[in-house]
């Protein structure tokens, strides 16, 4: 079919029973489901480290933020004011390139986009060969 191999593709493929293909959209709706809560409670030997599991500086695991202009889903945060950032798929990013002082997120510099839900949703842009 000459298409690019991507998740959305094949599913294409699978439905159209390999027939000819005519995309009417240029996005894709990336959608993954995530834990309800915060199973991991304490940490160490004994238990005797508590996990923070609520909002720290408002914000909770997977809530949808905006940092130098492009949009991720928080991974992990620390009560120091940094996160840890990822993708839809669950990468980490890599802020190596990003300008002196950015390259560990802080919180403050973060903006909210969305609550964390069940699914976490991301558009996608379709790439198509011709």
């Amino acid at each position: 079919m000459g298409l690019p191999k991507e998740h959305y593709f094949d599913a294409v493929a699978i439905a159209n029973k390999g027939e000819k293909v005519e995309f009417k959209v240029n996005n894709a709706l990336i959608k993954k489901c995530v834990p309800k809560g915060d199973y991991q409670q304490t940490k160490g030997v004994r238990s005797e480290h508590k996990i923070p599991t609520g909002k720290i500086q408002g914000f909770r695991k997977f809530d949808k933020v905006e940092y130098l202009r492009k949009e991720y889903f928080i991974k992990g945060r620390m009560s120091t004011g940094y996160a840890i950032l990822m993708d839809i798929e669950g990468n980490n990013i890599d802020l190596k390139d990003a300008p002196k002082g950015m390259k560990t997120p802080k919180l403050a510099n973060c903006k909210r986009i969305g609550a964390r839900k069940s699914w976490i949703l991301q558009k996608q842009v379709i790439r198509k060969t011709t």
